[in-house]
């Protein structure tokens, strides 16, 4: 049902939970966490970076 779930601060939140910065508006938090922690790319081995190889 959600009554006991709802959390009523979210759209008055103005904090990042992520880095701790604090912003002055909900919606730089939400640009915030767009641009700051929202498209974090997957790490990607090279294949020729030379490192565990047995030579």
């Amino acid at each position: 049902m959600g009554l006991f779930k709802r959390k009523k601060d979210d759209k008055n939140k103005t904090k990042c939970d992520v880095c701790g910065t604090d912003l002055y508006d909900p919606e730089r938090l939400k640009k915030h966490l767009k641009k700051a922690h929202g498209n974090v790319p997957a790490k990607k081995l090279d294949p020729n970076a030379g490192d565990g190889g047995t030579w």
